[in-house]
C-alpha cells in the first residue's frame, strides 16, 4: 500500500512556493477608471489614473496589468517611458519621487479580458440570454481589466466612469455622481470616498429593475433582471434586518453609505462582496414553489457580513483570508440564530463541519493560515470558509457570548478601514477579555487537521459516579479544549466542563444512579469529531427529551447504528412527530434507511406524507436504500409520476427511484427530464437517478442533456451522470471523448463539472486533455491538477495490484511445487520404511 492509499495527498503541489505580502514602496490614494464597453467585440477601451504617495524614494512604479494593450502612459501629465510584458507594467517616473510626495500615473489601454471583466450575452446555444457586463476581482483578477497595485492591503478611494448602450444601467462602488446620455450611449460615474481594496472594485452593466428599502438611514438597493422582483425579494427581503444584526455584532454602523446587491447571469461565484455593491448569481432567484424549502439567505447574509469582515477589515494578504471568509461564513450562522432560532443555527453549523470534514477526508488537510501554494485562489476552500466558521464558533464557546462580542468589537474598532492578520484578532481577544488565545490559535488555525474524540461512558453504581473515558485519536500532540457534559438524573440537569489536555483522560463525575441522559458536547461545539459509546437506552431517551435539537439529531444517528427493535420504534415515533425540529426528523429517516429492516421500511413508507418538505425529502432519500424492493419501487414511482409540492422532494424521489433499480424506472425518469423547475432541480434529480439506475438504455438521454444549449444546470448534472453511467453502458471510450470536449465548453461551471467527471470516470486517457487544456481560472487549474494526480495514483495502484497478483501467483506456484516435493519425499520415506 502506498501513502496515497492510506490518506489524502498534501495540499501543496511540488510547484508551490511560499508567499508573503510584497513590499509597498508606494501607497495608492486614489484610482480613477474610465472604460468604454464594446459589446460586439467584448472589449474595452480604458484610461486608469492612479495617484500614489511614496513611502520611500522611488524612480519607477510597477503595476499589475494582465493582457492590457497599453498605448500611452503619463506621469503628472507628462509622457513617460514604460515596459509592458503582459503581466506587469513598469513605469519610469523620469525623476525621483521622494518619501511623502505624490505622483499621478495615467495609463491608456485596450483589452479583451479573459478574466476580471466578463461579457455575457446571447449566442447560438442560448439566444435569449440578456447582454450584461460584470466584474469579479477576487483574488487577483482586477489587474485583467485595469492596471493596479493588486494586493488586498493597497486600499484607495475610487471612481469608475463607464460608457455603454443607453438602454442599460450601471452599478459600481459608492454614490452615482453622474449619468449622461449622448446619442446611443450612456456614461455613468460612480465615486467612493472611503479607501478600499482593488479586488473589491466593481462594475455591472445590464438592463435592471430596482427595489429600495431602508435599514435605519441606510438605503438598501436590490437590482434584478426585469420582471423578477418577487423572486429577488424572496432572496433579499430581510437584508435590512441582517444589516442591523451585523452592526450590533461589529459595534459600528455600516461604513459604506448605501448598500446595493445586484443579480447577474453566469456569475462564476455564488456572490462577491464588492464594497457597498455586492454581486450575486441570478441562479438563486427562485419562485414560490422552491421557497417552500429553499432560501438564499445564507448567501445574502454571507456577502453582507463581508462589508465589515473583508471590506472594512481586509486580510493583509491571502494566507490570512479566513479573516474574511471564516467570519462571513460564521455570520451566516449568527443571522440564522437571530432570525430562525438556535436549532436552525446548530443545523447550519453541522452542515459547515460536514463540508470541512469531507474535504479533509477526500482532498487534503492544511492549516487555515497557509503560505505555500501556486495561486491564492487555491486557498478559497472548505478550510478557509467552513473550518474558519467552526473555529470562530469554538472561540465563542471558549470565551462566552459576552466576551466574544466584546472581542469582535475591539477587533473592528482597532482595525476598521485597515488590513489585518490573524495575530490582530488574537491580540484583540486578549486585550478585550484578558484571556491569552495563543494556544487556541496555534492548535486550530496554524495546525492542519482537527480533534477526533472517542468517548466511552460507564456508570459505576458502587462508586456512585459516571466514568467518562476520553481518547484523542487524531495523532500528534493533543488538543486543549473544553468538553461539555450534561447529566440528567432525578429530573435535574448537572452541567460539567471537562478540560481536554492529554491523549487519554478519565473523568469521574458524581452520579448516584444511572443517568437518564448523558449528553456529551450536546450542541456539538467541538471543532472536530466526537464518537460516543454509551447504552442505547440513554440515546433513546435523548432522542425524545434532550434539551436541544442538535443532541436529538445525534441520538437519531446513533440509534441507526444500534438497529435494535426498540431503537427502530423510537426513530419511527420521532419521525412522525410533526412538532419536532425537521433536522432531527430527517436524521431519523436517514437512520431508519441505514438499518434496512422490514420494520424500518414500513415506518418510512408510512411517513411519505409528513408535512415538512425537508423531512419528507429525507424520508424519500432513505427509501432509496431499499434496492430491488417492489413495494418501495412502486411508492417511489407513484411519487415521481404524481409530483410533489416541493421540487426538491420530487427530485429526491427521482434519485431514490434510480437507486432502487426498479425495472420500470427508465421511462419514469426520462419523462421527468422535461419538467421545468427552479435551477432544473427536478431534471437534475432525474439525471442522477438515471446514473444510479446503471441501465445502458439511459445513455442517450444523459448524453443528450450535456449538449450545448440544453438547460444549463441540468447540463452540469448530466456531465457527472455520464461519468457514472459510462462503465455499465459500455461507453467509456465515448465518455472519454465527450468529457475531453466539455473541458473547453464556453460555460465555466460546465468545465468544472467536466473536470470532476474526468476524476469520477477514472480513465487515465483523460490525463492528457486535463493537462493540456488552457484553463484561465485558477479553480479550474487546481481541480484539473487534482484530477490528474488522482488518475495517476489510480493507475499506480492498479499497477501495484497487478504486481501483487503476480507475486501471489508466483507464491502459489512455489507453494504448489514445495507441496509436491514434500509429498514425494513422504512417499519415498514410506517406501523406505517398508523395506
Amino acid at each position: 500500500m502506498t501513502r496515497s492509499d492510506l490518506e489524502p495527498p498534501p495540499f501543496a503541489f511540488d510547484t508551490a512556493e511560499l508567499h508573503y505580502a510584497a513590499d509597498r514602496p508606494v501607497r495608492p490614494t486614489h484610482v480613477r477608471i474610465e472604460v468604454t464597453l464594446d459589446f460586439p467585440s467584448r472589449s474595452i477601451a480604458g484610461r486608469c489614473t492612479t495617484t500614489v504617495k511614496a513611502v520611500r524614494d522611488v524612480r519607477s512604479l510597477s503595476f499589475d496589468a494582465v493582457e492590457l494593450d497599453v498605448s500611452a502612459v503619463t506621469v503628472d501629465g507628462r509622457p513617460a517611458d514604460f515596459d509592458n510584458d503582459g503581466k506587469r507594467l513598469l513605469v519610469q517616473l523620469n525623476r525621483t519621487l521622494t518619501e511623502g510626495h505624490d505622483a499621478t500615473v495615467a495609463v491608456t489601454y485596450r483589452c479583451t479580458p479573459r478574466r476580471g471583466l466578463y461579457f455575457v450575452g446571447p449566442d447560438h446555444g442560448y439566444p435569449k440570454r440578456r447582454p450584461q457586463v460584470w466584474t469579479q476581482g477576487q483574488d487577483e483578477d482586477s489587474r485583467a481589466w485595469f492596471p493596479c497595485l493588486d494586493a488586498p492591503a493597497q486600499k484607495a478611494t475610487t471612481e469608475v466612469i463607464a460608457t455603454f448602450p443607453k438602454k442599460m444601467t450601471a452599478l459600481s462602488n459608492g454614490n452615482k455622481v453622474g449619468d449622461v446620455v449622448k446619442g446611443a450611449l450612456r456614461t455613468v460615474h460612480h465615486r467612493l470616498d472611503v479607501p478600499h481594496s482593488p479586488y473589491l472594485v466593481t462594475l455591472v452593466v445590464a438592463e435592471l429593475d430596482e427595489h429600495v428599502a431602508f435599514a435605519g438611514k441606510t438605503k438598501v438597493r436590490t437590482l434584478f433582471p426585469r420582471g423578477q422582483k418577487a423572486d429577488a425579494l424572496r432572496c433579499c427581503g430581510r437584508t435590512p434586518q441582517m444589516l442591523k444584526v451585523y452592526e450590533d455584532l461589529a459595534g459600528c454602523a455600516y461604513p459604506w453609505g448605501d448598500y446595493a446587491q445586484v443579480f447577474v447571469s453566469e456569475f462564476i461565484f455564488g456572490g462577491m462582496e464588492n464594497t457597498g455593491a455586492t454581486t450575486l448569481t441570478d441562479a438563486v432567484l427562485h419562485d414560490e414553489r422552491a421557497h417552500l424549502d429553499y432560501s438564499a439567505e445564507p448567501l445574502i447574509s454571507h456577502e453582507l457580513a463581508h462589508q465589515w469582515f473583508g471590506d472594512w477589515l481586509t486580510c493583509r494578504d491571502w494566507p490570512h483570508g479566513w479573516l474574511n471568509e471564516g467570519f462571513a461564513t460564521y455570520c451566516e450562522v449568527l443571522w440564522k440564530e437571530e432570525a430562525d432560532g438556535i436549532d436552525e443555527a446548530d443545523h447550519q453549523r453541522r452542515a459547515d463541519l460536514a463540508e470541512y470534514l469531507d474535504e479533509a477526508a477526500e482532498r487534503y488537510t492544511r492549516p487555515i493560515v497557509e503560505r505555500k501554494f501556486d495561486a491564492p485562489i487555491e486557498l478559497f476552500d472548505r478550510h478557509l470558509y467552513e473550518k474558519g466558521a467552526v473555529v470562530l464558533h469554538a472561540l465563542r464557546r471558549w470565551l462566552g457570548d459576552a466576551d466574544f462580542k466584546k472581542a469582535v468589537r475591539t477587533y473592528v474598532k482597532r482595525h476598521g478601514g485597515g488590513a489585518v492578520e490573524t495575530v490582530d484578532l488574537a491580540r484583540a481577544v486578549e486585550d478585550a477579555t484578558g484571556k491569552n488565545p495563543d494556544r487556541f490559535f496555534d492548535e486550530l488555525v496554524y495546525r492542519a487537521g482537527h480533534v477526533q474524540l472517542k468517548v466511552k461512558l460507564e456508570h459505576d453504581a458502587e462508586a456512585g459516579r459516571l466514568d467518562v473515558r476520553v481518547k484523542q485519536t487524531q495523532g500528534g500532540e493533543p488538543y486543549h479544549l473544553p468538553l461539555d457534559v450534561h447529566l440528567v438524573t432525578g429530573g435535574k440537569t448537572f452541567e460539567h466542563v471537562l478540560e481536554l489536555e492529554k491523549t487519554e483522560q478519565v473523568f469521574h463525575l458524581p452520579c448516584a444512579r444511572p443517568p437518564a441522559q448523558a449528553l456529551v458536547d450536546p450542541r456539538r461545539d467541538l471543532p472536530g469529531t466526537v464518537d460516543v459509546d454509551k447504552p442505547a437506552a440513554w440515546w433513546r431517551t435523548e432522542l425524545k427529551l434532550a434539551f436541544v435539537a442538535r443532541a436529538r439529531t445525534e441520538a437519531a444517528a446513533a440509534l441507526g447504528k444500534d438497529g435494535s427493535a426498540d431503537s427502530i420504534e423510537a426513530l419511527g415515533r420521532a419521525l412522525r412527530d410533526e412538532k419536532a425540529f425537521w433536522g432531527t426528523r430527517a436524521a431519523c429517516a436517514k437512520a431508519l434507511g441505514q438499518t434496512r429492516t422490514p420494520a424500518a421500511k414500513a415506518l418510512l413508507l408510512g411517513a411519505l406524507a409528513v408535512r415538512h418538505p425537508k423531512a419528507r425529502r429525507a424520508v424519500v432519500a432513505a427509501l432509496g436504500t431499499f434496492r430491488d424492493d417492489a413495494a418501495v419501487a412502486k411508492a417511489l414511482a407513484a411519487l415521481c409520476k404524481k409530483g410533489d409540492p416541493s421540487c426538491f422532494v420530487e427530485a429526491e424521489a427521482a434519485r431514490a427511484l434510480g437507486r432502487s433499480r426498479a425495472a420500470d424506472a427508465l421511462p419514469v425518469l426520462g419523462a421527468m427530464l422535461k419538467r421545468r423547475s427552479f435551477a432544473d432541480t427536478v431534471a437534475i434529480g432525474a439525471l442522477e437517478g438515471l446514473a444510479e439506475l446503471s441501465e445502458p438504455k439511459a445513455w442517450p438521454l444523459v448524453v443528450g442533456a450535456t449538449r450545448f444549449g440544453q438547460a444549463p444546470f441540468a447540463r452540469r448534472a448530466a456531465v457527472t451522470a455520464l461519468a457514472k453511467l459510462a462503465e455499465p453502458a459500455g461507453k467509456k471510450r465515448e465518455a472519454v471523448d465527450l468529457i475531453g470536449h466539455l473541458l473547453e465548453d464556453p460555460l465555466y461551471r460546465v468545465r468544472l463539472a467536466a473536470i470532476d467527471a474526468a476524476r469520477e470516470l477514472g480513465d487515465d486517457r483523460l490525463v492528457g486533455p486535463l493537462s493540456s487544456t488552457p484553463f484561465f481560472d485558477g479553480r479550474e487549474r487546481r481541480n484539473a491538477r487534482e484530477a490528474v494526480r488522482a488518475l495517476r495514483a489510480k493507475q499506480g495502484s492498479a499497477k501495484e495490484l497487478a504486481e501483487l497478483r503476480r507475486d501471489v501467483d508466483a507464491l502459489k506456484t512455489e507453494t504448489k511445487a514445495l507441496a509436491e516435493k514434500l509429498a514425494a519425499r513422504a512417499v519415498g520415506a514410506v517406501k523406505r520404511a517398508r523395506r
